[in-house]
């Protein structure tokens, strides 16, 4: 065994060296666990290498799981949904323009779905309004020469000469160099010089061009010169001047021409967010930066773009803008500006809720924990044996545990506790055929054996690793010891680094590998192709409660810049999945699309369907597992909103059936998952309903749901209107009285006095959890 450094586990990172030797796979010792430094010889699967980067690209971890992953993974890029503009690198140019929706079946989204009926799929297609590309040379291919946290340089490059894209996410603005002085701008179908005159302005030629979606500019240097003939712009560019940049115009009014212009010449170069837990005012605060490069020596701020979620959550409201633009998250404001900050409530996590009130409840509560704690070692393996199906069943028991504790089960919670650590431990000590390697030409931890191509296409590592993070968050919280850095908590670290390293520009993990800090939400696949319609989520429940698991882990280990990095990857989740996922405002679903949710979400598309089957009930409930004390975000959800589903999920059901299209599941698959949904706004009606010997979903327990549905029914329903000066609150409102209930944990060891928002205070003792219900 090679020796190797505590600082692998904790957070110094993986020595690069050791990491990329030649010599054959050996194991790392982090605390009592041991990670493998590659995947064991003869493994035969492993991930697609991406070797289309270049520059200081090449010294970092690969950045799968992003908008623009498809980049440098292949010669030639797919669609790169920037948003509103999309860009397509390939062999005849860098490509860019506004894709227009098309709306219709799901064969839009899955060519091979079938059976399918009216609207349940928008798609924006890639459109190449224009392609730019050199002349007096022809590129080999398309690699990504730089990245910030939403912005990307492409290089097109032969020997010494080069084509350079600056693409910025929710921009209206391509930007472009090149080592020679000529290029060429090849107009697409119905793409015309536009017959309004060219004009200087801010010392920059502008040029109008005419398109379906609306009015380009090109700006070029003074001095430059374009020809225009047979559909394409033949630029010669000063030799000290060798730049010029494309615009979508928002609006066609003097102010925005001239705002645009001055703003052309200002190349992005880098952007940066920044985040801010206050836990005394239990906000998440969140600002955008650029970094701009005046290629005319004249400093100007850039233009920028604001999705919905951004402009709902101005810190300071936008008092103008140069008009919006049409995308497939809804219209993106334009506004100029080198940086905005955006604010969002946080209504708290609790790792786990009070003992039940009811007699009557309890009991029936321990026959259900009775059944469970027997079934627990069989859930193991039924749909799988990796990454996600275990980590599915290390949840289930975790909360299981949690229940079994507070309903003072002692036995049970004991039980589950020693069968969570076996299982963990099995996996994180390297010594069996289930085991975790550290891949370093990616910069990656791999679970073997893959689920759902998490190895060979990098899928989905924060939905199965959040189960993972989340279970250790709960055994942590009773035993301290075996979450140390000594013991098992620098392996737990390792999962939590691969799905949201924090630091920039590492060799052995990249910055936020599923996180999309501009559109405020995760991606899944790893390398983002998807005929075209870039990368795409599926469960962002599922995300969600991964940055949950973060920030109790990080809350319970003592860990602050977790705990604040997991709040502020929840907050900012939530908002987004409201928004493009239940299309909360009302603002983000074309008109012709009339499901109440979009279960896949595209860069360029959203629809209604899963993966794995057009079953109705599963569609609706992916995007709401697993029900956690984390899931309480899904009260800002409207009542009707939720009676509606509950409703769909039945006559949906009921149709599918009779379409021929049954298949083998119950009639009332996953119908835990839409009480617990419905008990968030009237418990009452979900008790009545819930059948307890009905079906259960593979990664949920009857005690689970039982406990869930009556503990709302004592306590009330989630009230976001208040808040209070520690994570680990939640408040519930009755109904009917409007009585409030209040709920505060205290990780730490001395005592503390929480306040809530509206002036009640609760004291809390040291690792206990509080239940106060004033008269």
């Amino acid at each position: 065994m090679r020796e190797m450094s505590l600082a692998f586990a904790c957070m110094g990172g993986l020595p690069s060296a050791l990491a990329q030797t030649a010599a054959p796979p050996s194991l790392a010792p982090v605390g009592a666990g041991a990670i493998w430094l590659a995947p064991k010889s003869g493994e035969s699967v492993r991930p697609r290498p991406a070797p289309y980067r270049s520059g200081e690209m090449l010294k970092r971890a690969v950045a799968t799981n992003t908008w623009y992953s498809s980049l440098m993974y292949g010669q030639w890029s797919d669609v790169l949904h920037a948003h509103p503009l999309t860009f397509k690198a390939t062999e005849k140019g860098m490509e860019m323009g506004l894709p227009q929706p098309r709306s219709g079946p799901i064969s839009l989204l899955k060519e091979w779905a079938k059976g399918s009926t009216g609207t349940q799929a928008v798609v924006f297609p890639h459109v190449a309004h224009l392609t730019i590309r050199p002349l007096g040379f022809t590129p080999q291919d398309a690699r990504l020469q730089n990245a910030g946290d939403w912005n990307i340089t492409v290089e097109m490059r032969k020997d010494q000469d080069f084509l350079r894209s600056h693409i910025l996410h929710g921009s209206p603005m391509g930007y472009f160099e090149l080592s020679s002085t000529q290029a060429e701008i090849h107009l697409g179908s119905d793409v015309r010089v536009s017959s309004q005159a060219s004009e200087m302005l801010h010392d920059k030629q502008v040029h109008y061009i005419a398109s379906p979606a609306g009015l380009y500019a090109l700006y070029l240097p003074p001095t430059a010169q374009m020809r225009a003939e047979n559909g394409q712009l033949t630029l010669t560019l000063p030799p000290q001047d060798r730049y010029f940049s494309l615009g979508l115009l928002a609006q066609n009014d003097a102010a925005t021409r001239s705002a645009y212009a001055r703003s052309a010449f200002a190349f992005v170069d880098n952007t940066e967010v920044r985040w801010t837990y206050d836990e005394a005012q239990s906000l998440v605060r969140t600002s955008y930066h650029t970094q701009t490069r005046a290629m005319n020596g004249v400093q100007a701020p850039p233009l920028v773009g604001l999705y919905p979620h951004h402009r709902k959550a101005l810190s300071t409201p936008l008092a103008t803008s140069l008009g919006s633009l049409p995308s497939v998250r809804g219209p993106i404001a334009i506004k100029v500006g080198e940086q905005f900050e955006t604010t969002l409530r946080f209504n708290g996590l609790l790792p786990m809720w009070p003992q039940l009130q009811s007699a009557e409840s309890r009991n029936q509560l321990s026959q259900l924990l009775v059944g469970d704690r027997r079934r627990a070692n069989s859930m193991f393996g039924k749909m799988g044996n990796g990454t996600y199906w275990t980590g599915k069943t290390l949840g289930a028991l975790a909360q299981l545990m949690n229940i079994a504790e507070q309903q003072g089960d002692s036995a049970t919670a004991e039980e589950l506790e020693k069968t969570l650590k076996q299982r963990m431990q099995t996996w994180f000590s390297g010594k069996s055929p289930s085991y975790f390697a550290h891949e370093a030409n990616l910069g990656t931890v791999l679970g073997y054996p893959e689920e759902y191509f998490s190895v060979s296409a990098m899928n989905d590592h924060h939905f199965h690793y959040g189960y993972w993070i989340m279970a250790a968050a709960q055994l942590a919280r009773r035993d301290p010891q075996w979450a140390s850095e000594a013991q098992w908590g620098g392996m737990v670290n390792l999962l939590v680094r691969d799905i949201a390293t924090a630091q920039r520009k590492r060799a052995d993990f990249p910055f936020l590998r599923n996180f999309d800090v501009y559109e405020g939400h995760s991606w899944a696949r790893g390398n983002s192709e998807f005929f075209g319609l870039g990368n795409d989520q599926e469960s962002s429940s599922e995300a969600i409660h991964a940055w949950a698991a973060i920030a109790q882990w990080g809350e319970i280990t003592r860990q602050p810049a977790l705990k604040a990095l997991g709040v502020y990857l929840y907050a900012t989740e939530v908002s987004s999945v409201l928004q493009y996922w239940f299309n909360i405002d009302g603002n983000t679903f074309h008109p012709d699309y009339t499901k109440p949710l979009a279960s896949m979400v595209f860069g360029g598309g959203y629809g209604y369907s899963t993966w794995w089957t057009e079953e109705p009930r599963q569609i609706l409930g992916i995007n709401l597992l697993p029900i956690t004390p984390a899931s309480t975000y899904l009260a800002q959800l409207p009542s009707p909103w939720v009676e509606t589903l509950n409703s769909l999920a039945i006559s949906e059901r009921q149709a599918y059936d009779k379409s021929g299209q049954s298949d083998d599941t119950p009639k009332d698959i996953w119908q835990d998952i839409f009480m617990s949904l419905l008990a968030i706004k009237n418990p009452s009606k979900a008790l009545t309903q819930w059948n307890p010997r009905g079906s259960v979903e593979m990664g949920e327990t009857r005690s689970r749901t039982f406990f869930w549905l009556h503990s709302l029914h004592e306590m009330g329903v989630p009230d976001t209107s208040v808040w209070a000066n520690t994570m680990s609150h939640t408040v519930l409102r009755d109904p009917v009285t409007g009585r409030k209930t209040y709920l505060a944990y205290n990780s730490g060891d001395a005592p503390i006095e929480v306040h809530f928002s509206d002036g009640v205070r609760v004291n809390v003792p040291a690792r206990q959890t509080v239940r106060l219900k004033p008269n």
